[in-house]
């Protein structure tokens, strides 16, 4: 009899424009799996990344040409290529990217100044500020949760339609994990709330998985929810973690929702202080220290989350020991 398979999905945050973002971070999590659950991972992993990006990258391409003029399409293309080497992982687009973010002003590019830093504090806060949702324009919001259903059918069509879930959610990424799975449980639980439009309901179907009811693992990686909470009084309702339905499909399976958080990372809040009901969702706010050893006492760490092995490898021991888990529960039942 086939063993039951965990569906993980990697959500990106801010200034990622390259799909396979999360090579590097599945690779180490696939070994760390393999050795803390002695058994292949792709026999006991579906992986997808929520690749939502394109859901913006023409406005913010658009909004930066108009700024700069054509002649900033070079700039852009470079600039993306070292911040992709970066997210991936690699310091071989660091040295160049640190080296152009002071220049007050370049040849093709008169005005205005510091377009690099523009650059980058486009990349860091436009994704953001578009992700709001107005009175009467919900088109990102939207947009951007409609890439999360479509991950969330590719993994019940090929890890089962009730496997349980795990989200590894970096940055704004993990804004956007909450909201969704929030958005899920107030219109399918108990007592029901519509708040999902219907541009993305129609992208869901009526499994498990994709209503969120298996969702047993969330883990926040350098997540500024903190600074969106504080749009709420009490700084609002966190989603429930796990959902308050796996019970009813994975009845012995124990859930977690951990935070992790390098104190150096200006992008990054600790989670169970914010109120009494994040403190009983949150199962804990751990603090790491991630990158490069001359690197990660820095700002700079936040770019390092999913590639580093602190982070990467207590959650492949929570899978293995999920995995174990889930198939000792099928084979008693």
């Amino acid at each position: 009899m086939s063993s039951r398979r965990l569906a993980v999905t990697f959500v990106h945050g801010i200034e990622i424009s390259d799909p396979s973002f999360a090579e590097k971070a599945i690779g180490l999590l696939k070994r760390a799996f393999e050795h803390h659950a002695g058994v292949a991972a792709d026999e006991a992993l579906v992986i997808r990344p929520t690749f939502w990006a394109p859901a913006l990258q023409e406005t913010e391409d658009a909004l930066y040409e108009r700024c700069y003029g054509p002649r900033s399409r070079g700039l852009d293309a470079r600039l993306t290529q070292w911040v992709t080497r970066i997210n991936a992982g690699s310091i071989s687009g660091l040295w160049p990217f640190l080296a152009a973010i002071p220049w007050r002003r370049l040849p093709w590019i008169p005005q205005p100044n510091y377009p690099v830093l523009r650059w980058l504090v486009v990349q860091f806060f436009g994704d953001a500020i578009a992700y709001q949702m107005t009175g009467t324009d919900r088109r990102v919001y939207e947009g951007i949760h409609a890439y999360v259903a479509d991950t969330m059918g590719e993994l019940a069509r090929e890890a089962g339609e009730d496997a349980p879930l795990c989200v590894i959610a970096h940055s704004l990424g993990t804004v956007i994990a909450s909201n969704y799975f929030y958005d899920l449980q107030t219109q399918y639980g108990d007592a029901p709330r519509r708040l999902i439009p219907p541009t993305v309901n129609a992208r869901i179907g009526p499994t498990p998985l994709e209503r969120g009811e298996t969702i047993a693992f969330l883990y926040t990686l350098g997540s500024p929810l903190a600074l969106w909470a504080m749009r709420y009084p009490d700084f609002g309702t966190p989603l429930t973690m796990p959902s308050p339905k796996l019970r009813d499909h994975h009845p012995t399976l124990t859930g977690e929702w951990i935070n992790f958080q390098d104190p150096d990372d200006l992008v990054a809040y600790p989670l169970r202080a914010l109120s009494r009901e994040y403190e009983k969702q949150v199962t804990e706010d751990r603090v790491v220290s991630v990158g490069p050893w001359w690197l990660g006492w820095t700002p700079m760490a936040h770019w390092w989350y999913w590639n580093d092995e602190t982070v990467i490898d207590p959650i492949a021991r929570s899978l293995a020991a999920a995995w174990r888990q889930a198939n000792t529960a099928s084979e008693v039942g």
